[in-house]
C-alpha cells in the first residue's frame, strides 16, 4: 500500500508532469482552437438553425436583419433581406425558370446591402431567369452543393443552371477539421471523404470541447483538437483536394440528370497570390475543365505584387468580403461566359 508520503510525492510529480507540459504546449506548439476563439467581432446575422444534412441553415421564412460590423480599416451598416430562407435577389417576385446562386459568405453577400451582391446584380442582368441564392456564411462547397441540389429539388419552376462560387480556402473548409468546425459550434458540419473511385458522407462531425476550464489549457485544448481530427479522420488536404472536385462532378452528374448544369466560377480572393492557393486553383480547373464542367476565372486588375486592390474589392470592415465593385465586375464577366457558352440555354 502506497504511503502518506509516496502518494504525495506522485501528486506532486503529475502536478510537474502536467505544469511543464503546459509551459511547453504554450511556447512550442501553435496556438490550439478554442471554442472561445470565435467571439471575435461582429454575430453572424442572420442567426442560424441547425439542419441534420447541412450543418446548419438560414431559418426558413421572411426577415430583414441590420448587420453592422466595426474594422480596423473600417465599418459596414448594412440589411439583410430574407425571403423564404434565402438572401433576396430582387425587390419583387421574379418569375422564370431558375438559376441557382451557390456558395458560401461571398455568395449570401457579408457586410453588404442586398442590391450589392453578386446574385442581385446578375437577376439585374438576366431578367428573363429567377435567381435564388441559396450563399450561406461559413459553407464549404461540400454545404453549397447540398444547398442548390436541395433548392433544385424542391422548386416548382425548371432549373436551368446551378452556378457555384468556389475560393481554393473552401478546400480546407471542406476538411472539416477542428479548426473549421468549432466556428458552427455546437452545430457540426458534412464531412466527405474519398471512397474507392468515388465519396461518401461520414454525416455531421462536430468540435470537441473539454469544458470552459479545460479550455485555457494549450495541452488539453491541443490534445483534443488533434485527438477529435484523428477519431474523425479528416483528410489531408490533398485528400481534401481531390475531394472536392470530385463532389463537383458528382453534383454535376445529379444536375445534369433532371437538365440542369452546374457552372464554376474560381473566383480571386485577398490570399490567392500564395504558392499553394494557385497550385489548388490550377489542380481545380484542370480536373473540372476534363469533366467537361464549364469554368469561368473572373479576371480583377491586381496590384503591382498581384494582390486585390483591398480599397477598391473589398468590404472596409474585414478586407475579405468581396464590395460591390468586385461584384460588378464579375457579375458582367459571369453574364458574358454564360451567353458565350451557350450555358442553360441563355442566349
Amino acid at each position: 500500500m502506497m504511503t502518506r508520503q509516496e502518494a504525495l510525492l506522485t501528486a506532486v510529480s503529475v502536478v510537474i508532469t502536467l505544469s511543464a507540459g503546459e509551459v511547453a504546449s504554450r511556447l512550442l506548439l501553435r496556438r490550439p482552437v478554442r471554442l472561445s476563439d470565435r467571439h471575435n467581432g461582429a454575430p453572424a446575422v442572420p442567426v442560424h438553425v441547425a439542419d441534420p444534412e447541412l450543418g446548419w441553415k438560414i431559418p426558413v421564412g421572411n426577415a430583414v436583419y441590420r448587420f453592422h460590423a466595426t474594422g480596423a480599416k473600417g465599418s459596414v451598416d448594412v440589411h439583410y433581406s430574407i425571403q423564404d430562407g434565402h438572401r433576396a435577389t430582387a425587390a419583387q417576385p421574379v418569375q422564370g425558370p431558375l438559376l441557382i446562386a451557390a456558395g458560401c459568405s461571398f455568395t449570401f453577400g457579408l457586410g453588404l446591402d442586398d442590391q450589392d451582391t453578386w446574385p442581385w446584380i446578375l437577376q439585374e442582368r438576366l431578367p428573363e431567369y429567377h435567381v435564388v441564392n441559396t450563399g450561406t456564411n461559413g459553407y464549404g462547397t461540400d454545404q453549397a452543393l447540398i444547398a442548390a441540389d436541395r433548392a433544385a429539388l424542391e422548386s416548382k419552376e425548371p432549373v436551368r443552371l446551378v452556378v457555384l462560387w468556389f475560393g481554393d480556402f473552401h478546400i480546407e473548409r471542406n476538411r472539416s477539421t477542428q479548426g473549421v468546425i468549432f466556428f458552427p459550434y455546437p452545430m457540426g458540419k458534412p464531412l466527405f471523404v474519398e471512397d474507392g473511385n468515388g465519396i461518401k458522407s461520414r454525416g455531421l462531425v462536430h468540435f470537441w470541447y473539454p469544458g470552459s476550464l479545460l479550455e485555457h489549457s494549450a495541452l488539453v485544448m491541443t490534445a483534443a483538437n488533434r485527438m477529435g481530427n484523428m477519431m474523425n479522420r479528416v483528410p489531408s488536404h490533398d485528400g481534401a483536394r481531390e475531394v472536392t472536385v470530385r463532389l463537383m462532378r458528382e453534383y454535376a452528374k445529379r444536375f445534369q440528370a433532371r437538365g440542369t448544369q452546374l457552372a464554376v466560377v474560381i473566383v480571386p480572393h485577398g490570399g490567392d497570390p500564395i504558392p499553394q492557393s494557385k497550385a489548388d486553383r490550377r489542380f481545380v480547373e484542370e480536373r473540372l475543365r476534363a469533366a467537361g464542367i464549364p469554368v469561368l476565372i473572373p479576371q480583377l486588375p491586381r496590384m503591382p505584387d498581384g494582390r486585390l486592390d483591398e480599397e477598391r474589392f473589398l468590404i472596409p470592415s474585414d478586407r475579405t468580403h468581396p464590395n460591390r465593385e468586385y461584384n460588378r465586375l464579375v457579375a458582367d464577366q459571369m453574364t458574358a461566359f454564360l451567353k458565350d457558352a451557350k450555358l442553360a440555354r441563355l442566349r
